[in-house]
């Protein structure tokens, strides 16, 4: 077998063995559930790139009342004041979100927002 024969066979290994291990990691990583007070103050106009013409970058907080910044982007401005679950993935960021009810968050959430 030549030379250049093992080096591509070498090559197609080391690809396949990459990729066979980035999907492993992402697939044992696990979405995280945040929670976020809608607050127009912190919209903007982006570029249109599908259906996205707004961006929000907001203070959220995990089922134990951690806070991060998440920034997620959508269609239409939202409803101030309304009350989100944005399900976070890793490296992919904000995969949905769904509105929700004050007496739907985790309580130590509804610590954050006190109504």
């Amino acid at each position: 077998m030549s030379s250049k024969k093992k080096i591509g066979i070498v090559i197609v290994v080391a690809v396949l063995a990459i990729t066979f291990m980035t999907v492993a990691f992402l697939t044992t990583q696990t979405n995280t559930d945040y929670y976020t007070q809608i607050d127009n103050r912190w919209v903007t106009d982006i570029a249109p790139h599908g259906a996205m013409n707004y961006k929000y970058t907001l203070v959220a907080y995990d089922e134990s009342g951690n806070a991060k910044d998440v920034t997620f982007e959508t269609s239409k401005v939202l409803t101030d004041g309304a009350y989100l679950c944005l399900r976070v993935a890793p490296i992919r960021g904000v995969v949905t979100w769904a509105e929700m009810q004050f007496d739907e968050l985790p309580s130590s959430v509804q610590e954050k927002y006190k109504e």
